[in-house]
């Protein structure tokens, strides 16, 4: 029997690894019978326990105000003294992280991305750029959440390629089959995810003005990110300023009808380590229209439409066909629905509890 305990604080946020944690664990808890070897519980906060709902495996809750927040130091210290405190044969985080004040427990480790070492973010996550290179080296293993996340940490953390198993996660935030498109003014097309300079924005702003089509807008959606200012100053430099929206603070119920109701998501990043809003958008009918970038080719693959990140002129013109052309629209959604169908949060799960048993042995 492996003894595991899931360190699933991160999990009950809105951006890309809470919401990996909460689908991870959702479908660990499913997938929990089918692995008699296994002992599974979750250390989380509340906000994780109603996210995740637990009903196979056992819950203890951490009710320290900092711990409820899903990233930063508070997070990761409590996440730190938790594990000190709590008897496990193995550890399993949910992001790239690992219990530095017990290092001679054995962990599982999950790498979303290298984002750090590029000196994307800087101040704000300063913490991990100590936490993230010790654990990628020193987990018994770790989960990789693409080819390309795999590589990253390998050149950058010094991670043995042989403890790392590539295993795609799902396809992100299930759909919501009760939802409805969202009641917006007029065509729009939507971007969702950080807010930030390295998501290349400034660039996705200046194709949307240069695109020049008449009566659609722009939404782009998320959370303040390193660089905001650069957004902000784009948005107010396009001659289009009135079209282009910046929408923070989204409810899911809003992101569900959002998706539903674009003419296209466009991801124009520069730097991804996986890329659950493309599949996001897939899932729900929405066309993608996508950098071409290793992460987002390796997840989307035909089923977006991919361009060169620096290439203003090619974004400029397929935002005037996507937003103008239904054939392309529908060529776009019936390739998205195959491509998304690739990947499931069950078949994940039952991957992770098998590296479990591995790690365990």
């Amino acid at each position: 029997m492996v003894d595991v305990v899931l360190v699933g604080l991160v999990a009950g946020g809105n951006s890309g690894v809470p919401r990996y944690a909460a689908g991870l664990a959702q479908a660990l808890d499913r997938a929990a019978p089918e692995f008699p070897d296994l002992a599974m519980r979750m250390l989380t906060t509340p906000r994780g326990a109603r996210a995740v709902g637990m009903r196979n495996v056992p819950v203890r809750l951490v009710g320290w105000p900092f711990a409820e927040t899903n990233a930063g130091f508070g997070r990761i210290l409590g996440e730190q003294i938790e594990c000190r405190r709590e008897p496990a044969e193995l550890l399993h985080f949910f992001d790239l992280t690992g219990p530095i004040l017990a290092p001679r427990r054995r962990f599982v480790t999950t790498i979303h991305d290298a984002a750090v070492a590029h000196r994307f973010e800087h101040a704000r996550v300063a913490h991990k750029r100590l936490i993230q290179p010790w654990a990628a080296r020193r987990a018994a293993r770790a989960v990789a959440v693409s080819d390309f996340a795999r590589e990253e940490a390998v050149r950058h953390y010094g991670s043995e390629r042989e403890r790392i198993e590539v295993i795609h996660p799902g396809p992100g935030l299930a759909p919501d089959a009760a939802a409805t498109a969202a009641a917006e003014p007029g065509p729009y097309l939507l971007y969702v995810g950080n807010l930030a300079a390295h998501k290349n924005l400034p660039l996705l702003v200046a194709a949307f003005d240069e695109a020049g089509v008449a009566g659609t807008r722009l939404l782009l959606v998320g959370a303040r990110g390193e660089r905001f200012d650069e957004v902000e100053a784009a948005v107010a430099r396009a001659r289009r300023t009135d079209d282009i929206e910046i929408r923070r603070d989204v409810s899911d119920a809003e992101l569900e009808g959002l998706y539903r109701g674009a003419r296209a998501l466009l991801l124009p990043s520069l730097y991804e380590g996986f890329g659950f809003t493309a599949l996001e958008a897939m899932w729900r009918d929405c066309p993608v229209i996508a950098s071409d970038i290793p992460a987002l080719r390796e997840v989307s693959g035909d089923g977006a439409m991919l361009l060169p990140a620096a290439n203003l002129s090619a974004w400029a013109s397929a935002i005037r066909r996507i937003a103008t052309d239904e054939a392309t629209r529908e060529d776009l959604r019936r390739r998205g629905r195959e491509r998304v169908k690739l990947y499931s949060w069950d078949s994940a799960a039952r991957a992770v509890c098998r590296l479990f048993l591995e790690a365990g042995a």
